[in-house]
């Protein structure tokens, strides 16, 4: 069990999260994100990244039912930025895809085997090939041969992903309580309070996004 300061950050059961890490400055995000319909926590400014958190990890996160890794690819066109989309599911699979501006740089799959089930063949990690050019995206060239060799190693039984994504994020300089947003809308554990996010739904704060929200929500899945 993974345990970030005092308080539990996965369990038996483990987590599913998602975060957009975005290098432009807030306000270009937050305003982004608005033109995109995002649903979710963004965060504030730490170490050069911004951070969102969406509501549906799985799911439909933005108009247009963009996934994370859609509206990743958005965001980094739109503000011709650095983007790196997160993906933890129920910390079994860590997934992973950077973007350059309208240049992708890495499509990352931790468990081959997790993530496509019905393939006999699928096995172990892929996408190893782009970690030198995350490295490179996240400001830490020199990083990239480890950074090859930890999304390469095969977990244990007893780690998890988000173990795997706390030793990426301290590699690359990235706020490690992102292991911890499944916690939001409640204080994220060693991270920002809860009132240091904006809260978006369907691109729009307080009661207009309550409203507009409920009016999206039968279009945009869970899963």
């Amino acid at each position: 069990m993974t345990v970030y300061g005092t308080e539990q950050v996965a369990g038996p059961e483990g987590l599913t999260y998602a975060v957009l890490l975005v290098r432009p400055p807030r306000a270009a995000v937050v305003a982004a994100l608005t033109r995109e319909r995002f649903s979710g926590w963004v965060g504030p400014a730490e170490s050069g990244w911004v951070s969102a958190v969406p509501d549906r990890p799985r799911g439909h996160v933005a108009a247009r039912r963009r996934r994370v890794a859609d509206l990743g690819a958005v965001v980094a066109r739109d503000l011709r930025a650095a983007v790196v989309a997160v993906l933890v599911q129920r910390d079994e699979l860590l997934r992973l895809w950077g973007y350059d501006a309208a240049t992708g740089v890495i499509a990352y799959v931790s468990d081959a085997h997790v993530a496509f089930p019905d393939d006999e063949d699928a096995y172990g990690a892929l996408g190893l090939e782009g970690a030198r050019g995350l490295a490179t995206l996240a400001g830490h060239p020199d990083a990239a041969d480890e950074l090859t060799e930890l999304l390469g190693e095969e977990l244990g039984e007893s780690e998890s992903e988000s173990e795997r994504l706390m030793a990426v994020c301290r590699l690359l300089g990235w706020p490690q309580w992102l292991v911890a947003v499944d916690s939001l809308p409640r204080r994220v554990p060693g991270g920002p309070d809860a009132d240091a996010f904006t809260r978006l739904r369907a691109g729009r704060t307080g009661l207009p996004g309550v409203l507009t929200a409920r009016a999206v929500a039968v279009v945009r899945r869970n899963e």
